[in-house]
């Protein structure tokens, strides 16, 4: 079966995570992506570092995770040549995908704007921090700092008590999600293409807005009239759903959904079914006055049993329920193995690497292996290659700076 994205180009100038995951995904379903890096490298590829990650030119799995499939080739876009060369790669793409910030792509000459009279069929899609206008247009950004902090995800979602202290967010989240919002639009432009005359779009997804978005019911419901105030205590948020401690001190969570069907339930799994009906529980407003004793009531519960065991017993009575997992617990699970969320993956040292896979799942797709990156420049030669210059031409050019093959 043919993939959706067979015979699409796409020209990858990204850096770290939310840009290269939309490439990664244009390519496994099934577009050609070219990879452009600088000769030092794309930084996620050093980046392993911070997370205790060691890695080397043979095993960079959190590199690998986002850059899987692509052709690698390496560029020095500061010189002519160089320009040269990309010119004439985004002549023939169908997207562009990059994170560059817009005044460094205007000061290179790639901005939109340099690019969409030259390239009237080509899809230029881009990753931004805070957007295109206001006073933080051209600001740094990271996931942690835009989609995580200014959204009000970091401080709001740390449990408030007295001691206090925000979390730290995982590397990627915020990323991973933006991305996935640039890849929905690019998949959306290449099929409005073909609707108008085969005119290219500009395509934006930013850090911050996905940020809002993502957590847009906390913007509403923290506006007057409802003024929730976050952050807010287990206490505050968990009754009759949340997290809870077990006999074993593991953790569950619960999930409340529509609580006239699921309070009974939670209920009868307690062994409490004499208090279905009871009216301090029957309504939002009862539920609220007498909210403490009813956080205390599953507080209790839930320390007579094991994790284990109140999952048993949601089972039997259909209810949301699972342990609190931490990250390691993850590769040895069961259901994300037998759905093909987990792969093992071979690395460049015959060494076995256990990877999450990409979440595509598409009749036409078929299974995704993700394959260890080579290093930097490692396709330069080949495409340069299959753009018509020889190989006297390409040892010139990588004496000038402008191309980097590697070695």
């Amino acid at each position: 079966m043919t993939k959706p994205l067979q015979g699409i180009k796409v020209l990858d100038l990204t850096t770290f995570v939310a840009a290269p995951v939309c490439a990664r995904m244009l390519g496994e379903m099934g577009a050609d992506v070219i990879k452009v890096e600088h000769p030092k490298g794309d930084g996620w590829r050093e980046y392993g570092i911070n997370m205790n990650a060691h890695f080397n030119e043979k095993i960079n799995p959190i590199f690998d995770i986002y850059n899987s499939g692509k052709k690698m080739i390496s560029l020095n876009l500061k010189t002519p040549e160089g320009k040269e060369i990309f010119w004439k790669l985004l002549e023939e793409a169908d997207v562009f995908v990059t994170n560059t910030r817009p005044d460094a792509l205007k000061r290179l000459g790639f901005s939109y704007d340099d690019v969409k009279d030259r390239c009237p069929k080509l899809i230029y899609a881009i990753i931004l921090g805070f957007g295109e206008n206001g006073p933080d247009a051209g600001k740094p950004a990271f996931d942690t700092t835009a989609f995580w902090t200014r959204s009000g995800f970091l401080r709001d979602m740390s449990p408030m008590n007295d001691s206090y202290v925000p979390i730290s967010p995982p590397s990627g989240v915020g990323d991973t999600i933006t991305g996935y919002n640039l890849t929905a639009q690019v998949c959306a432009a290449i099929a409005g293409r073909e609707r108008n005359g085969g005119k290219g779009d500009y395509v934006k997804a930013s850090l911050y807005h996905t940020g809002i978005f993502t957590n847009g019911s906390m913007e509403i419901v923290t506006q007057r009239p409802w003024g929730r105030d976050y952050p807010m205590s287990r206490e505050q948020v968990g009754p009759p759903g949340g997290c809870f401690r077990c006999k074993d001190d593991e953790w569950v969570f619960v999930a409340n959904g529509q609580l006239s069907v699921s309070l009974p339930k939670m209920f009868t799994m307690i062994g409490r079914p004499d208090l279905i009906g009871d009216e301090r529980y029957t309504t939002r407003e009862s539920r609220a006055a007498h909210w403490k004793e009813l956080y205390d009531l599953f507080v209790e519960a839930y320390k007579t049993k094991n994790c284990a065991e109140w999952v048993s017993l949601a089972k039997e009575v259909d209810l949301p329920c699972v342990r609190m997992n931490h990250f390691s617990d993850v590769t040895t699970d069961e259901q994300a193995w037998a759905n093909g969320y987990l792969e093992n993956m071979t690395d460049f040292t015959g060494g076995n690497l256990i990877m999450p896979t990409v979440p595509i799942e598409m009749a036409s797709v078929g299974e995704i292996k993700t394959l260890p990156v080579p290093p930097v420049g490692t396709d330069t030669e080949e495409v340069l290659l299959s753009m018509g210059y020889t190989l006297e031409e390409i040892s010139v050019l990588e004496e000038s700076g402008a191309v980097y093959r590697s070695k």
